[in-house]
């Protein structure tokens, strides 16, 4: 059985690869579109961090606004901006993705097993997923490392080297 404690260690780690991806890149390199069809790191950066509160309220059972209607970071928007006024700097961006990302780790670590158990609270996501338990390794492993992925690639696409992947630690008091 998986616990909360082996996915937040892939999560902290998909965090650390996903900021040593965003390090080295300037407020225009955000939002820079190669070729003009790339989802730049500003959006991807945005759409993953869209979810992040609603991890917490499928965990609370909590009724959820479903992310991809989101104006500007959902796949039912307008997509990629060419400008970064409308997303923010990308320093409160990127400190926003990371925030959320320790939120969503504290969350699963206070859940209990019933948090679990019950059904999303998402109607899209109660039809595919039978419980929250089976739905969180998709949305958190699986979505999030599919976006990461994509701002790898477009490094390659911008020019820009590849990123040494960081170190692996294991959070202090995550394994008991």
């Amino acid at each position: 059985m998986f616990t909360p404690a082996s996915i937040i260690y892939a999560w902290d780690n998909q965090l650390g690869y996903a900021l040593a991806l965003l390090d080295d890149l300037t407020d225009e390199q955000f939002v820079l579109r190669p070729q003009g069809r790339m989802n730049h790191p500003a959006w991807i950066v945005g759409h993953i961090a869209a979810y992040h509160p609603v991890i917490i309220q499928l965990l609370k059972g909590e009724p959820v606004v479903d992310p991809k209607d989101d104006p500007l970071f959902g796949f039912a928007g307008h997509g990629p901006l060419d400008e970064l006024a409308p997303y923010g700097s990308k320093r409160a961006m990127v400190d926003r993705f990371a925030a959320g990302h320790e939120e969503v780790a504290q969350a699963l670590l206070a859940a209990k097993p019933e948090d679990f158990q019950r059904s999303p609270t998402l109607e899209r996501w109660a039809k595919q997923y039978p419980t929250v338990e089976f739905m969180l390794p998709d949305l958190l492993l699986h979505h999030e490392s599919l976006h990461i992925g994509q701002i790898s690639i477009w490094r390659r696409a911008a020019g820009l080297p590849a990123v040494k992947l960081p170190s692996r630690p294991i959070r202090p008091g995550l394994i008991k």
